[in-house]
């Protein structure tokens, strides 16, 4: 004889596994237009919670966006979802999740960043290599900043012509690497050439604002570059949203 405690504990169980599996079945475009009124982000939204996909623009940048939910992350007290995004040659795709407290989550980010996508972000003219991102993880919560950060980066560099001071000028990017951590709420990407030699330091906030320094190192492969410093110095910084126009 089924004891009464464990038959309602397997009935309960049971509910909530099929309330489950009709709450993934609720169209995409319906919640969205339900609780994102002001969307002007994502179009031509088709499928479920469950799995789906979306057009999206944010400014110039447009591509497409699709998601398969992980349903048993709801046991890790999170939403989750496997997500793929393009963007032309851009590829990326990542386990995403939010949980408490508006913590979103992104583990095992992987793929590249093309020229035209980075053009989008500063109108320079960009090597034809694409940055490769490998196994990028990090926390970020909008009262906290970033936490958790780790990943690495490749890039094989090239000739980028860019417009600096109401001139234009080249440099012949080397191949470079980088690696993700975070320090004082913030991601930091620190990037050497391939004899582990600093280069650069990208740092991006919790408002998404990008902190650049430069390396005299680096600057020496601009041709018109006369500069004196030594070669671990950063002689050269910026700050500008990620994004033009913000988030």
């Amino acid at each position: 004889m089924i004891k009464k405690p464990k038959y309602i504990t397997w009935w309960i169980f049971s509910v909530s596994v099929f309330l489950m599996f009709i709450l993934l079945q609720i169209p995409a475009a319906w919640l969205i237009s339900k609780f994102y009124k002001n969307n002007q982000i994502l179009q031509n939204v088709s499928g479920n919670i469950w799995q789906g996909q979306a057009d999206w623009q944010k400014g110039n940048l447009t591509g497409s966006l699709s998601w398969k939910t992980r349903p048993l992350d709801i046991f890790l007290l999170r939403l989750g979802a496997n997500i793929e995004l393009h963007s032309g040659n851009t590829q990326l795709d990542a386990v995403v999740g939010y949980g408490f407290g508006k913590k979103i989550m992104v583990h095992d980010l992987n793929g590249q960043v093309a020229q035209e996508t980075l053009k989008h972000l500063v109108e320079w003219q960009w090597p034809v290599n694409a940055i490769q991102l490998q196994n990028i993880n990090f926390n970020f919560k909008k009262e906290q900043g970033f936490a958790g950060a780790e990943g690495q980066l490749q890039w094989a560099g090239g000739e980028l012509v860019y417009n600096y001071a109401q001139r234009q000028d080249q440099m012949n990017i080397p191949s470079l690497k980088g690696k993700l951590s975070d320090e004082n709420n913030k991601l930091v990407f620190d990037i050497r050439d391939q004899r582990d030699q600093k280069l650069m330091a990208l740092e991006l906030d919790q408002n998404v604002m990008l902190d650049l320094r430069l390396t005299q190192r680096l600057l020496l492969n601009i041709s018109s570059y006369n500069g004196k410093a030594g070669l671990d110095t950063y002689v050269v910084s910026s700050r500008q949203p990620l994004f033009k126009g913000g988030l």
